[in-house]
């Protein structure tokens, strides 16, 4: 063996043991890593952005795998456990998903109904409601006096969970029936308001909606639901 080879294998060792000292090296640090972070976990994340009110598809839902200790108490660990609620506030992808944040859909539960009515589309605030908004459903009727004329909030505090697209839709006018535009909104009401909706739909002149600001959920004083009021509705 000449001193050329003798170098090359001398190089070929060295470059042999400071692979072997690397890898060590670094499974040192995966097993410290692991010591300090602990084992991972599946957890729900959303893939897709989930608009309030509107059922989680399975489409909507991964699941990412995170260390267990840093896992939220309310952390959600099974799709099965999401697919159908609704949340109750718009969410973003990539939200990891925890109790809390979903519901059943108002509308299945029990004691509620979904109705879905036509709204004007010029005058009930078309285009600036949408799912999870809250509206008082206000009617006006008329008669052959003035008396029986009046404006009235038919159901306050209507919690909104679906909006269509405006359709062209055919209406009752002062003089016959004209073409128009519609919208039509689903509510989650109680029996007793969902009944009322569709005697307002049917029977008064127009059906609008009055738009409640987020969170208000103030109940109207008795003298301000009808206007004019001439004591009692």
């Amino acid at each position: 063996m000449n001193p050329r080879q003798r170098r090359g294998i001398v190089l070929l060792s060295l470059a042999v043991a400071g692979g072997l000292a690397v890898f060590f090296s670094v499974l040192a640090f995966v097993a410290e890593v692991n010591a300090k972070v602990g084992d991972e976990i599946d957890v729900v994340e959303l893939s897709n952005a989930a608009p309030a009110y509107r059922p989680v598809t399975a489409d909507m839902l991964t699941l990412r795998q995170i260390p267990r200790k840093w896992l939220p108490a309310a952390a959600i660990t099974d799709t099965r456990d999401v697919v159908g609620l609704v949340p109750t506030s718009d969410l973003p992808a990539g939200t990891y998903a925890q109790r809390g944040m979903f519901v059943n859909r108002p509308g299945v539960a029990a004691g509620y109904r979904e109705v879905a009515v036509l709204v004007d589309a010029e005058t009930g605030v078309a285009g600036k409601i949408k799912s999870g908004d809250r509206v008082d459903i206000l009617t006006t009727s008329e008669g052959p006096n003035q008396r029986q004329r009046q404006a009235q909030i038919w159901v306050p505090n209507a919690l909104i969970i679906d909006v269509g697209v405006p359709e062209e839709v055919e209406r009752d006018t002062r003089n016959g029936f004209g073409q128009g535009k519609a919208v039509p909104v689903t509510f989650a009401l109680p029996v007793k308001d969902a009944l009322r909706v569709a005697y307002a739909e049917s029977f008064a002149v127009k059906v609008r909606l009055a738009l409640r600001g987020g969170g208000d959920t103030s109940s109207v004083p008795q003298p301000d639901l009808v206007f004019p009021n001439r004591g009692g509705t």
